[in-house]
C-alpha cells in the first residue's frame, strides 16, 4: 500500500482532469478545463481527437478519450434532452 490516493498519479501526486478539445494544432490542441481556463496539451496518444471531444488530461498529455461522456452527450443531443431550472433534465 502506497498510502496516495488511487486518482493520483504515483510520479507527481497531481490528478488527471478533463478537458474539452477547442481547436487542433498539429499534435497539439488548446483544451478547456474546469474553470474556464485554456491549456496546451499534446495530443500524441490521441491523434484523432476532434474539436468538441472529451479528453482525460494530465502533465500537460492528453491521455485517452473519454468514451462515456461522449455517448452521454450524444444520446442527450438526439433526444434533445436540456437542463431544466430546478437541475433536473426535461425533454426539449
Amino acid at each position: 500500500m502506497t498510502g496516495l490516493a488511487p486518482e493520483r498519479c504515483i510520479t507527481c501526486s497531481d490528478e488527471a482532469v478533463e478537458a474539452v478539445v477547442v481547436e487542433l494544432e498539429g499534435l497539439e490542441a488548446v483544451v478547456l478545463v474546469a474553470g474556464g481556463a485554456h491549456e496546451r496539451v499534446a495530443v500524441d496518444l490521441v491523434p484523432d481527437a476532434a474539436p468538441g471531444e472529451l479528453l482525460l488530461c494530465h502533465a500537460g498529455i492528453a491521455l485517452e478519450r473519454l468514451e462515456r461522456a461522449l455517448q452521454t452527450a450524444q444520446v442527450a443531443q438526439s433526444h434533445k434532452v436540456v437542463p431544466a431550472a430546478d437541475g433536473m433534465e426535461a425533454a426539449g
